[in-house]
């Protein structure tokens, strides 16, 4: 069924270049969505060999617009990907493909099956479950994770390829590392990090939790 969808989604949304990457957010000003655009506008600068080779897909939720801090990201983010779109374009081809509403999580996991790599570049942020589920969609073991230093999963999946969100260099050479990485390479690392989310699920988690509270004394008052 997932598998069905993401090639209904790669016709639907023209995604037939020989790499996809993708990005998951809700409009959010500390999920660093504008840096990570300006990283993709970077390296088609800095590595136009990939022109009409990668295509992008950002999808942007949209979240609290009316709130004024919140509109003015969304707006930010619409005239990024109008520029860059506009810079790079080459006839049919556009790098970056915007779906800025609501999906569904069966679209989720069929973008995230057809992805080569996906991006999180939170500037702060909890566990982060975009991360997870992307890694759990990947049954073939065939994607690379580029992933915030700055969120709590971070820590669990240190397979994935850690950045710096603030450097766009950095993301720069990641997406170029990702796109790069031999078959191999990327297997064994999307193996170690199915077994984590596998073995870190909601169950496990609370049994630590409660494991860690049965270490502490406590004393009557």
């Amino acid at each position: 069924h997932v598998t069905r969808q993401a090639e209904q989604l790669r016709h639907f949304y023209g995604l037939g270049t020989e790499f996809v990457g993708l990005g998951i957010d809700r409009i959010d000003y500390t999920k660093g969505i504008p840096e990570r655009l300006r990283a993709v506008d970077r390296f088609l600068e800095k590595y136009p060999e990939y022109e009409e080779r990668l295509t992008f897909v950002q999808v942007g939720v949209p979240n609290r617009m009316r709130v004024e801090a919140y509109q003015r990201i969304n707006d930010e983010i619409d005239e990024l990907i109008d520029k860059i779109n506009w810079r790079h374009q080459i006839g049919h081809w556009r790098p970056i493909v915007y779906i800025n509403e609501y999906c569904s999580q069966d679209t989720l996991a069929a973008l995230s099956r057809l992805a080569d790599f996906c991006i999180i570049s939170s500037l702060q942020d909890g566990m982060n479950l975009v991360a997870k589920e992307f890694v759990a969609s990947k049954t073939d073991r065939d994607g690379v994770l580029i992933l915030s230093q700055f969120t709590g999963a971070a820590r669990e999946l240190p397979e994935a390829l850690l950045i710096n969100p603030y450097c766009i260099e950095d993301t720069v050479e990641s997406i170029k590392e990702a796109l790069e990485m031999p078959r191999e390479e990327r297997h064994k690392r999307m193996s170690r990090m199915r077994k984590t989310v596998r073995s870190n699920n909601i169950y496990d988690w609370a049994a630590s939790i409660i494991t860690e509270l049965t270490q502490f004394e406590f004393f009557e008052a």
